[in-house]
């Protein structure tokens, strides 16, 4: 019975010294581990706040792509509870990025249960899209603006200004609209003037043709005929020719008779004259 209890004793002594050899490794871990997480967590937190300081720094110099970066750094490093929405919106809409603006304002809308500033960034969002020319869009927000604040006078006059803007947009797609069928429509009858004068300098090259072939005929038929007088000139001319010739020859017989009949004449009253004598 006594060596048990020693026995007893002594395994609780070792697995006591055991427990606290090891509670004091674990704590030591814990002070090590420790100052790296609060130095960790403390240097994040620095960053974030360094990005929104520079951020902010950017947006006053007018570097507006620049302090939109850094408010985007800065929201990204900034812990669950901060919001940055509103000052990546502002610098986003400086920058001329109106899609993005849109999208930060109302995340910055959604992320307060304050009616005036869901109103004021609702506000926001309508401006945007009017600079993005969503005129319908815009005209929806500001009527929810005002349906918030009814004395909102700059929400009106953006409502007016947004109502007109639509109208003209509407106006000139109608006449664009009216001028692309007006092309259309034209397109064929043009087409069809092109055939007819096609097809009427077609005729006229025909009839060209035509007169050109007609006077060519005329021109041979003329020929023909200047040969066929010509033919009936030469055979006149010959004809006269063969009479005269006759008629010369006829002459000359005549002429030779003539002179036989006085040769003969002669002899005759010699002979006579002879008889005489």
């Amino acid at each position: 019975m006594a060596f048990n209890f020693v026995n007893i004793i002594f395994i609780n002594a070792f697995r006591s010294r055991n427990y606290f050899k090891k509670r004091k490794y674990k704590l030591i871990r814990i002070a090590i581990i420790l100052p790296f997480i609060m130095l960790s967590s403390l240097l994040f937190s620095q960053d974030w706040k360094e990005e929104l300081r520079l951020g902010k720094k950017f947006y006053v110099q007018g570097d507006y792509e620049a302090a939109y970066q850094k408010f985007l750094n800065a929201q990204k490093l900034a812990p669950v509870e901060i919001d940055l929405s509103q000052d990546i919106g502002n610098a986003a809409y400086r920058n001329k990025n109106y899609e993005m603006a849109e999208k930060a304002f109302s995340a910055a809308a959604e992320s307060t249960e304050d009616v005036e500033l869901q109103t004021k960034q609702v506000y926001n969002i309508g401006n945007s899209q009017m600079q993005n020319k969503d005129y319908a869009s815009a005209i929806e927000s500001y009527k929810d603006v005002l349906r918030k604040n009814p004395n909102d006078k700059a929400a009106r006059y953006n409502l007016a200004q947004a109502q007109r803007k639509l109208k003209q947009e509407k106006k000139q797609q109608e006449k664009n609209q009216d001028k692309s069928s007006n092309d259309n429509q034209d397109q064929p009858s043009d087409q069809q003037n092109k055939n007819q004068e096609g097809n009427q300098n077609d005729k006229e090259h025909q009839d060209q043709n035509q007169s050109k072939n007609d006077q060519t005929q005329s021109d041979n038929s003329g020929g023909q005929d200047q040969n066929n007088s010509g033919g009936n000139h030469e055979a006149k001319l010959t004809e006269r020719k063969t009479e005269r010739m006759l008629e010369d020859l006829l002459r000359q017989e005549i002429k030779t008779k003539k002179k036989i009949r006085g040769v003969e004449s002669n002899k005759e009253n010699q002979n006579r004259s002879d008889k005489k004598w």
